[in-house]
């Protein structure tokens, strides 16, 4: 792998496609999962100065600042689930549901391995300020436009 001042990963575009690659359909996810691909897309049906915004913008900054390779997503309107997409509202349910160490495990497959107990502890405050969002008001968490 050699380094480009362009691509500071050294990947070809074939090997940053990899985590575009559909591997299911959004609507097959629960609503939590949903809700993950929707950030990971850019939905806003937070206020930017929320707890969700909040750690979901610190949990980002963690997968951008040592991730293996960049993170990929779909369009907003787009059906399809990509891997990244499908790893990530994976990672989160895992971490949310208490299981650190499985969580931890999907973790490796996008960031460095020393650094993945700080995305899980990230991804569980996350996953279960989503899940309190969801029982108080579930309709205000759809975001608009964002599914077919």
């Amino acid at each position: 792998m050699s380094y480009s001042p362009y691509d500071p990963f050294g990947l070809d575009r074939a090997q940053e496609a990899e985590g575009a690659e559909p591997v299911g359909r959004i609507d097959q996810l629960d609503d939590q999962g949903r809700m993950v691909v929707a950030l990971m897309r850019g939905a806003q049906f937070a206020a930017k100065d929320s707890d969700i915004a909040k750690v979901y913008g610190q949990m980002m900054m963690v997968f951008e600042r040592h991730a293996r390779r960049p993170l990929m997503r779909h369009h907003p309107d787009c059906a399809c689930l990509g891997a990244d997409e499908a790893v990530m509202a994976r990672f989160v349910r895992l971490a949310a549901r208490g299981a650190r160490e499985d969580a931890a495990l999907m973790a490796m497959l996008l960031i460095r391995a020393d650094i993945a107990s700080m995305a899980v502890s990230l991804a569980e405050q996350l996953g279960l300020l989503i899940q309190a969002a969801a029982r108080v008001d579930a309709h205000a968490m759809r975001p608009r436009g964002a599914y077919h």
